[in-house]
């Protein structure tokens, strides 16, 4: 990092990637080195007050940083970090940098997993402590075991109808389904056949005697609250089933217009188009979290569609790069619908879901967050924005954006906000959604980071 950089992010003060340190306690720093392998990644300033003032460090330098590969090796596994050591305004600063570990791995010290929420370091336990295993996929609901559940409990039209799609017709012929949900990772075999969760999400005769809360429910409320109900259905079937099923009903309330244009067949145009509504239904059922006892909600009103489900983003997916990469809370579950055609897998979905909207001339849908649940909003709104579908439907403080990219490789938030004479907001606002379509690629998880040309 050079100086401007560093001067730039202690003035913004410390976050959830950012911290401060003006001397150093081993404990304190493992487990804040630990919560920032555990989260997003991030910095620790050595010799800089919680306010941001420079003090520097008067210690020897070199046992300085050995204390800290120290601290770090308490950790198991050991995270990656690297050291600098740089000189502002005379006084000497240490800085220590944590990559964030890859999926499937997490950071304890002393036994305990400790994550960083905003700017400190958290300690979990008890349900937060199960969560954080489930969201990085320690836990999977796809890979657990029903312990009651035989073959006879699966509906072999199912299997046959999932060949049929794949055009194995005949491969039952000279294989046993026990063979098949083997090859599939639907069970495992150690003696004892072992059917895991996602086959029985898949193929179950009746989904409810296992898992009731699979169950989808649809509403349609007359008005733009919920209140009045004018239409319901409760959904209680397998996966593939309540995918089309909920797409029936959705179609089914909504109003349409019958267009007469010059060919002979007539067209039925809906408030929102029907590859929209599918492809929320599909990953609202494909991305809910399984260990959840709460159901699938789809809310049809005047004005929009919503559609809940349980379980926030997965571990390693934030908010920002939400749209831009795909992450499978329930991977085989995930592959099994991909096979049929219902999922692609490319971290597409949130771009072409709001280019079609947009091209139907229709606002952009809402996604809201919370610590338990995920939402898509679509509204029958009229929106402004047109379709990104190449470099010349961006808007032209955009396109000023990528000519600078050309000239000088990399750029920040701070320069966008410069060159374009734009607030901070709008700067990452307009920067998001040209990494969101594939025009920008972000380097770097903490405030430091910079913005190169992915196309």
């Amino acid at each position: 990092m050079d100086i401007a950089q560093i001067k730039q992010i202690i003035q913004r003060g410390e976050n959830q990637e950012i911290e401060f340190k003006e001397s150093f306690h081993n404990q304190n720093i493992s487990k804040t080195l630990c919560g920032f392998g555990n989260t997003l990644g991030g910095i620790i300033f050595f010799g800089v007050s919680d306010e941001g003032d420079l003090t520097g460090i008067k210690s020897n330098l070199d046992k300085f940083q050995q204390k800290i590969s120290s601290a770090n090796q308490c950790l198991s596994p050991t995270p990656i970090i690297s050291i600098e050591i740089h000189e502002i305004e005379k006084k000497k600063i240490v800085i220590a940098i944590i990559q964030r570990g890859i999926d499937n791995i997490y950071y304890t010290f002393e036994g305990a997993i400790y994550v960083r929420v905003g700017s400190t370091t958290k300690k979990l336990e008890g349900q937060s402590h199960l969560e954080f295993l489930r969201n990085k996929q320690i836990l999977s609901f796809d890979e657990t075991y029903e312990s009651h559940a035989t073959i006879n409990d699966l509906d072999e039209e199912k299997i046959k109808n999932y060949l049929l799609e794949r055009e194995q017709r005949n491969y039952l012929n000279n294989h046993t389904i026990e063979e098949f949900l083997i090859s599939k990772r639907l069970a495992t075999k150690n003696g004892k056949l072992n059917i895991k969760n996602s086959g029985i999400l898949l193929l179950a005769k009746d989904l409810q005697e296992f898992y009731p809360q699979t169950e989808i429910k649809l509403v349609k409320f007359n008005g733009i609250e919920p209140v009045e109900i004018s239409s319901h259905k409760l959904i209680q079937k397998g996966l593939v089933n309540s995918i089309e099923e909920s797409i029936k009903f959705v179609k089914e309330n909504l109003n349409k217009k019958i267009i007469i244009s010059s060919s002979p067949k007539r067209i039925e145009k809906y408030d929102y188009p029907l590859e929209v509504v599918r492809e929320a239904i599909v990953n609202a059922i494909a991305h809910r979290d399984y260990f959840s006892k709460d159901s699938i909600q789809i809310y049809i009103f005047d004005n929009r569609i919503e559609i809940t489900n349980p379980g926030s983003l997965p571990q390693g997916l934030t908010k920002e790069l939400f749209g831009t990469i795909s992450v499978q809370r329930n991977p085989i579950t995930y592959r099994f619908l991909r096979d049929l055609g219902y999922v692609e897998g490319l971290g597409t979905g949130v771009p072409r879901i709001k280019n079609r909207m947009r091209g139907d001339g229709l606002k952009d849908p809402e996604f809201l967050f919370t610590e338990s649940f995920f939402r898509i909003i679509l509204y029958n709104k009229k929106g402004k924005k047109n379709p990104i579908e190449s470099e010349e439907d961006l808007n032209e403080r955009q396109k000023k954006a990528i000519e600078y990219l050309k000239r000088n490789k990399t750029l920040k938030s701070s320069t966008y906000e410069e060159i374009n004479g734009i607030s901070h907001g709008t700067a990452v606002k307009e920067i998001n959604e040209m990494v969101e379509f594939e025009y920008l690629k972000k380097i770097g998880t903490y405030r430091g980071a910079y913005y190169i040309l992915k196309k």
